[in-house]
């Protein structure tokens, strides 16, 4: 087994590990950094966890879109065995609530606290206007354990993990752009748009779109990214050895068997388009889960988790439920339909065939054309308006998340939504909610339907009204050409690496728009069912 390079992550999503609750061991990123983490009350049922967060490209504006990013915090526990040496533990990690009790949180300037109605964890953002880099700033919060330290258990680990944000401002918008293949009707989603017949929104809906729905107008937070192969690696390291086996391609055997020095492929046989997450550590039935890390620059030439090894890259391979289990283990929800237009377009005027930044202007970006190639400052040889991946071969890849924005960029030349949100358009296929609404088994989900933190036993999502799709029985309705057909209650959306440039403009919907058997839109991965491929990944909302 090849040694982790001190156990750091180079990506948009840190973790930090509480050895017995007394002392923590800390990494740096390229991002979002949390250091000089403390447990100020060590023992105690409810903890209270001091530490510093940094992050880079950070802003809060009131013109314009009028919005701001942030971070979201969150935390992880698990109980540690008693005399257990080192604080070793195999137990189930578990979703870390914190107090209602503003008193109970502090942060330093220039940043403040937003709390949540679950207490499933907290934003922090800037207080009031600028843009640049946060610097290191103290943050107090309290936690507000399920299951309460007891002389049987008397230590814990804990995992602080952090995921930038956007904030989606509430307001009006314009949906559609009457040109694009598969688009929805041109119209406007307001203050007083409830219902939506399947006749005025379009689009291939075939029945009415409830009220509740989240259809853009209402303020949301986004990932500022996709979600990275560190993000998954994190995700993937506090699941147990059953549930690891349905987030990865990985046979029960392969998960218990030494990966020797270079690692095992988690995600797609043989680490293709540029996939490096890897098993490297085996895990034990039941008892143990495994342990996995990126290695982009392969073992045993250069170490796992090393500075070189992928970790910014766009996560591939995810099949839906993938994404909608890491996004319940977050405490997240997927993007809907609707929110990925308002996301990209804002409250600006419609423009035929324009793409996710505003403009008709594109410009190619490709994995094999880079700079620094699988580090944190991984960016492309090229330059221009819209520089996104897209139009790639099937043997190249996705690439860094953010990888088109600097400190000299702009919406255009960065390829960026109207609000800040990166590579809606191209790198990876987002995945998200909506599709036909066929027979009104569709479009359930709210925006009070919220991932709880926690997985099923075999590592499903279990959040009410999140769905992935319905088989549709033809023989009833005399269709001779097939007896079922899988009706998607999801939509791939903003293009990806290989697809053609079309597919990155803010209304196109043409890979929902093929036929399949039984005459519907193939939306989703059609009647193959669930899969992982090369090109498709995801974000989450909040």
């Amino acid at each position: 087994m090849k040694k982790l390079d001190n156990f750091t992550t180079s990506g948009f999503f840190r973790m930090f590990l509480l050895l017995c609750l007394f002392s923590w061991a800390s990494a740096t990123a390229n991002n979002v950094r949390i250091s000089n983490v403390t447990n100020t009350n060590p023992g105690a049922a409810d903890p209270i966890i001091t530490f510093d967060v940094a992050w880079d490209n950070s802003w809060r504006v009131s013109t314009g879109p009028s919005n701001h990013d942030a971070v979201w915090i969150f935390v992880k526990y698990q109980k540690v065995p008693t005399g257990s040496p080192n604080c070793e533990s195999y137990q189930e990690w578990h979703h870390a609530k914190l107090t209602n009790v503003p008193g109970d949180f502090s942060v330093g300037a220039p940043l403040e606290i937003v709390f949540v109605g679950d207490s499933m964890g907290i934003y922090v953002q800037r207080s009031a206007d600028g843009i640049g880099n946060v610097g290191s700033t103290t943050v107090t919060i309290r936690l507000n354990l399920d299951v309460p330290v007891s002389p049987f258990d008397p230590e814990m680990n804990f995992k602080i993990f952090g995921v930038e944000m956007v904030n989606i401002p509430q307001g009006d918008f314009e949906l559609g752009d009457g040109i694009s293949t598969g688009t929805f009707n041109s119209i406007s989603i307001t203050n007083t748009t409830t219902t939506l017949t399947a006749a005025t929104v379009g689009g291939s809906v075939n029945a009415t779109i409830p009220s509740a729905f989240p259809k853009g107008y209402s303020a949301f937070y986004l990932m500022k990214y996709e979600v990275t192969q560190q993000q998954y690696v994190d995700f993937l390291n506090t699941l147990t050895f059953n549930q690891q086996l349905s987030r990865t391609i990985l046979t029960s055997t392969q998960l218990a068997t030494d990966p020797g020095l270079g690692g095992v492929c988690a995600m797609i046989a043989g680490c293709l388009s540029r996939n490096s997450i890897k098993l490297i550590q085996e895990g034990i039935n039941d008892s143990r889960p495994g342990v996995f890390a990126c290695d982009f620059q392969p073992a045993p030439g250069d170490p796992f988790s090393s500075a070189n090894d992928g970790q910014s890259i766009a996560n591939n391979y995810m099949s839906y439920g993938d994404l909608l289990a890491y996004l319940d283990w977050a405490a997240l929800r997927p993007m809907t339909n609707f929110e990925f237009e308002k996301t990209s377009r804002g409250p600006l005027a419609r423009v035929g065939n324009e793409y996710i930044w505003g403009s008709t202007d594109i410009t190619l970006a490709q994995s094999t054309s880079l700079n620094n190639p699988g580090t944190a400052s991984e960016t492309s040889t090229t330059a221009g308006n819209g520089l996104s991946a897209y139009g790639s071969a099937s043997t190249s890849g996705p690439l860094r998340v953010g990888f088109s924005a600097t400190v000299a960029t702009d919406r255009v030349t960065s390829a960026s939504s109207y609000y800040g949100v990166m590579n809606l358009g191209g790198n990876v296929w987002e995945m998200v909610v909506g599709g036909s609404n066929s027979v009104n088994t569709g479009y359930t989900l709210t925006y009070s339907s919220l991932g709880d933190g926690e997985l099923t036993a075999a590592g499903l999502f279990n959040t009410p009204n999140w769905q992935m799709y319905n088989s549709i029985s033809y023989s009833s309705l005399g269709c001779g050409c097939c007896s079922s057909y899988i009706k998607w209650h999801m939509e791939l959306r903003g293009g990806s690496y290989m697809s053609a440039n079309s597919t990155l403009r803010t209304s196109d919907r043409s890979k929902n728009n093929s036929g399949t058997c039984g005459g519907g839109p193939d939306m989703g991965f059609g009647n193959a069912g669930d899969q992982r491929q090369s090109d498709v990944g995801g974000r989450g909302a909040r």
